[in-house]
């Protein structure tokens, strides 16, 4: 499920759209959920009286397109019509918290604050597990004046609390307070702080395999859509199909996998092109295009490559959708099961999930959706070079080269990872970019929008969020990037690279510092609780690095 368009930005925006379902309890201190190191160095399984939830099945394909098409109806005003269909959906039958839940959201904002106080009490009591959205979702302000609602959000935390035990998330981690873990309390405090005034869902921090406390910010840990942080669970499942032989190198040509591709450009474009946003494919005039698709693997297929293999980096959604497809040639199995039976089952993990198009392809884009405390045991298996608890899933050297820059126009970015500096890039509008979007029809009135931001170096967030703000969609960011193929944007990056990341849109970040042994995983619903430009947390680097590092003036523990 989408909530938010992809953002290209010379590709070094990580992003992509799908929405969640919730679950996880903690003491509430100053607004946010914490569970912490002063707590016993076993964490146990949560208990819960009465009978416990079921782990929630996923909705279908035809279920998540419907959302899809919804979501494209209210990013046009169209809310009514966003409802009308979603209630078209639950009337077929497809009686999943999420459809009721976007109802209640597209009710809202049309004005109809009955309906939408309906739609929520059918979300909470088809097991809806997301009390946080339930009580900052800026669309829904209104309802939850209604009487009722509190004893709703209670049901919910109630659901999300059960679902996280039968899941068993989080059981069997060790804990450590900061102190014991040598980490700063000052930067830790101030590193809550912020993930909090961020409109954070979550915040987990992780020491040498231990757990130094996760955070919720009033509500609970559930399934969070991971946006572009997907194409990081991607690459993985490339680096576990070389680990088995079953790819025998990144070089190989696609046409290995799919052989209409064995002439011309595409006959050039290898696996390592796929991955490292180098194929030179269509990446489409907009991602909501991509949204439309029945077939994401077939849509890729069938897309021209406008520019020489391996010529210029361009980040590329349709290029990485394709991925699945070779996955599921490669190892005989969908994309999701391959990676639920090689990395998710083996580290515990019960509850994810991973958004298909309708004929059944896991999306490579975007769509994985996982509890964050079970995304941070992904990032230990990478900070430990691919070996975890004495299982094996990927080689050392596979970890290298996929964290490793790619290419000269994006020392940011690896093989759908991305390289994280102290300090985060800063991109700037060029005016050959103008100059050529106006050459290839793109509208003046809304290139004048742009003028004054030229020759302005701004991090990239910030800058991604101005344009579109100035432009007044992301649709309309896509289609004057579409039209600059020559002309990009001037990235600057300084400093030491200190570790790295999978990322998406809504500041969805699962961050690796292997010199500091340290995993932080950080989390947004996609509810509008604050500004894009806000919800993106750019500045979180410093602040975890803040964590091993003291104050000027300041002691160590």
């Amino acid at each position: 499920m989408r909530r938010l368009l992809l953002l290209s930005l010379s590709g070094l925006l990580a992003c992509a759209h799908t929405a969640p379902v919730n679950t996880t309890p903690s003491e509430p201190a100053g607004g946010a959920r914490r569970t912490s190191a002063d707590e016993p160095t076993q964490r146990p399984e949560h208990k819960v009286s009465g009978p416990r939830a079921k782990i929630a099945p996923a909705p279908p394909p035809e279920v998540t397109y419907a959302i899809n098409q919804a979501w494209k109806e209210s990013s046009t005003g169209a809310h009514a019509q966003a409802v009308e269909r979603l209630k078209q959906t639950w009337a077929q039958g497809h009686r999943f918290p999420e459809v009721a839940w976007y109802a209640a959201l597209e009710a809202a904002r049309a004005g109809d604050t009955g309906a939408s106080f309906t739609w929520v009490e059918l979300a909470v009591r088809h097991g809806f597990t997301d009390p946080g959205g339930m009580l900052k979702a800026r669309s829904l302000e209104p309802v939850r004046a209604r009487p009722g609602y509190d004893a709703l959000v209670a049901q919910a935390r109630k659901n999300a609390r059960e679902a996280r035990s039968e899941a068993g998330v989080g059981s069997g981690l060790e804990t450590v307070s900061a102190r014991e873990a040598g980490l700063s309390e000052p930067a830790l405090e101030a590193l809550v702080k912020a993930a909090e005034e961020t409109g954070s869902a979550a915040l987990v921090v992780m020491h040498q395999d231990r757990l130094v406390g996760e955070w919720y910010f009033g509500g609970d840990s559930h399934l969070i859509e991971s946006m572009s942080a997907t194409k990081s669970v991607v690459s993985m499942a490339i680096g576990m199909l070389l680990e088995e032989g079953k790819i025998a190198s990144i070089d190989l040509p696609v046409s290995t996998w799919f052989p209409e591709w064995k002439d011309g450009r595409k006959g050039q474009v290898t696996l390592r092109h796929l991955l490292s946003h180098t194929s030179g494919l269509d990446t489409g005039s907009s991602s909501t295009r991509l949204y439309d698709a029945k077939d994401l693997v077939r849509h890729a297929l069938d897309s021209e490559v406008v520019a020489p293999p391996g010529s210029r980096f361009q980040y590329n959604n349709n290029a990485v959708n394709l991925l699945p497809g070779i996955i599921e040639r490669a190892s005989g199995q969908k994309a999701d099961a391959y990676v639920k039976r090689r990395l998710i089952q083996p580290l515990g993990i019960r509850d994810f999930r991973w958004d298909k198009d309708p004929s059944g392809n896991p999306v490579g884009m975007a769509g994985f959706q996982i509890h964050p405390l079970d995304f941070a045991r992904l990032g230990q298996v990478m900070l430990q070079q691919g070996v975890y608890r004495d299982q094996t899933f990927m080689s050392r050297d596979w970890v290298r080269k996929s964290t490793a820059a790619t290419h000269p126009d994006a020392p940011t970015s690896g093989l759908l990872w991305w390289r994280l500096y102290e300090k985060p890039p800063t991109m700037t509008l060029v005016q050959p970019m103008l100059d050529e979007a106006h050459a290839k029809g793109f509208p003046k009135t809304k290139l004048k929008r742009l003028q004054d931001m030229v020759d302005k170096p701004m991090p990239q967030d910030e800058l991604g969020a101005a344009l579109i703000e100035r432009l007044g969609s992301p649709e309309e960011l896509t289609a004057f990037e579409s039209k600059v193929r020559n002309a990009r944007y001037a990235l600057k990056q300084e400093g030491e690279v200190m570790g790295f990341a999978a990322m998406g849109s809504g500041g969805q970040k699962l961050l690796i510092f292997p010199k500091h042994q340290l995993v932080v995983v950080r989390m947004a619903d996609l509810d509008e609780r604050v500004s894009p430009g806000t919800m993106a947390f750019s500045h979180i680097v410093p602040l975890v690095l803040d964590l091993v590092r003291p104050a000027p003036g300041a002691s160590r523990p």
